[in-house]
């Protein structure tokens, strides 16, 4: 998204109107803040995350998270995407290994990876 935006940006002064120069600027800011928005959402810097089989609750200051662990979730070597079902929505939350020990890292990789693989198996 932000290469994008760079590009938009760039782009728009060689067109020929202020007008398009200005609404092109525009959009790329509004596309730009949205997207802001959704990272600072879904990547929290601080909170308290608790883990019960594939049961999860995350809370923060902002941010108060309760849910099942879905099978749309993510695991990589250096961060755990989750997209944890609730009651009422669906909220996808990203933690990072630096921002957590090691070993509830491991711990959180080992749970994703066997939420996915129930689901899988119920099939």
């Amino acid at each position: 998204m932000v290469y994008f935006s760079l590009f938009a940006v760039c782009y728009s002064l060689f067109l020929t109107s202020i007008l398009t120069q200005f609404i092109c600027v525009v959009c790329s800011a509004i596309c730009g803040y949205v997207s802001w928005r959704w990272y600072k959402k879904s990547h929290p810097q601080q909170g308290v995350f608790i883990l019960d089989s594939t049961q999860c609750r995350f809370e923060n200051n902002t941010l108060k998270i309760n849910g099942h662990i879905s099978n749309k979730s993510r695991v990589y070597q250096d961060s755990v995407w989750l997209y944890i079902n609730g009651f009422a929505s669906s909220h996808w939350l990203i933690i990072n290994a630096s921002g957590v020990d090691e070993l509830s890292f491991v711990r959180l990789k080992r749970i994703t990876l066997v939420a996915r693989r129930e689901h899988e198996e119920s099939k």
